[in-house]
């Protein structure tokens, strides 16, 4: 009877572990199923800083002559883990909480005539997923990517295409809201400065660009996590 017993604990054991294994087993590496197209959007609002870079013009004296203030909005959607497309909207030295008395790189009444203003869109890469696979509770994600728009100059009524490169990162809160903060420098056409610069060909005077810093609050809509495949057996 003993013997009985033995056997069947043994049986019971191995069977409790096995279950356990198979309940708690390593899904990491699992498919991705690409959600609908009406998940994983975002939603972000924030503040930035413009560094004005001309052509032709000391980049050293861009505290204050290029320096701008203003605010940026954006939205996007996860296509998958490591690919999302981003359109966003900056307004820049429109808001006489900002105003810049000393800029010069501007016409002089820029802000008076509403600043300048930026749409364009990003392609964000995660650096993250690509490198160490997707994680749903990872807080922190690394992202690049490229950019193209436009940028037009208020006062003076004049655009100019926009395509630069940038990096950021964001950092998530809780189930639906996350800190986000980036970095871009973008290219444009000397018509932008109003005649304070040329498209010139040498690099070591620097180029018609600025270099744009953003900050602010990601709100994610909806289902905003990515199912792997073995979630549906």
């Amino acid at each position: 009877m003993k013997k009985i017993l033995f056997v069947l604990s043994l049986m019971f054991f191995f069977t409790s572990t096995s279950y356990a294994q198979e309940q708690h087993k390593d899904t990491s590496n699992d498919p991705i199923v690409t959600n609908s197209f009406w998940s994983n959007w975002y939603l972000q609002a924030g503040l930035d800083m413009t560094l004005l870079n001309p052509y032709g013009c000391n980049f050293s004296n861009v505290f204050p002559k290029g320096k701008t203030f203003g605010l940026n909005v954006g939205a996007g959607k996860w296509f998958s883990p490591e690919i999302s497309i981003r359109a966003r909207f900056n307004w820049e030295n429109g808001f006489p909480l900002f105003r810049n008395d000393h800029i010069e790189w501007l016409s002089k009444d820029n802000m008076d005539e509403g600043g300048f203003i930026m749409i364009c869109g990003d392609v964000l890469i995660n650096l993250h997923n690509i490198i160490a696979g997707y994680d749903d509770k990872r807080k922190w994600n690394m992202l690049v990517f490229p950019r193209a728009g436009f940028i037009s100059n208020l006062g003076i009524g004049s655009s100019s295409p926009v395509v630069g490169v940038g990096i950021g990162s964001t950092y998530r809160l809780n189930k639906r809201l996350s800190l986000y903060a980036d970095i871009a420098y973008q290219l444009l056409t000397s018509e932008f400065f109003d005649g304070l610069s040329t498209t010139g060909m040498s690099v070591s005077k620097g180029s018609n660009g600025f270099f744009n810093f953003n900050i602010g609050v990601q709100w994610d809509l909806g289902k905003n996590i990515f199912n792997r495949q073995s979630d549906y057996k």
